[in-house]
């Protein structure tokens, strides 16, 4: 799974996006995660103490959180678990 993992310009959170286009399947992630909202565009799920706002088009935002090793492992989870295949 090819994603990039950068610093947004304009908030102090880190976003990860895929390389290729790809849509996620936020039922799937629902099982899986820790789940504090969930609309039908995006969810904010929380891993290992970290709040991820998670978008149906594949973008995933982290808040409050400085750690990438960490980032890069979430991302890869909830990418792996939620690509629609």
């Amino acid at each position: 799974m090819q994603f990039t993992l950068t610093k947004c310009k304009t908030k102090a959170a880190y976003s990860a996006k895929l390389v290729k286009q790809g849509k996620l399947d936020l039922k799937k992630i629902t099982k899986e995660f820790s789940v504090m909202l969930e609309t039908p565009i995006l969810l904010v799920i929380k891993e290992q103490d970290v709040e991820i706002i998670v978008h149906g088009y594949g973008e995933l935002l982290f808040k409050r959180c400085t750690n990438v090793a960490k980032m890069r492992k979430i991302a890869e989870k909830v990418y792996e678990i939620g690509m629609k295949h």
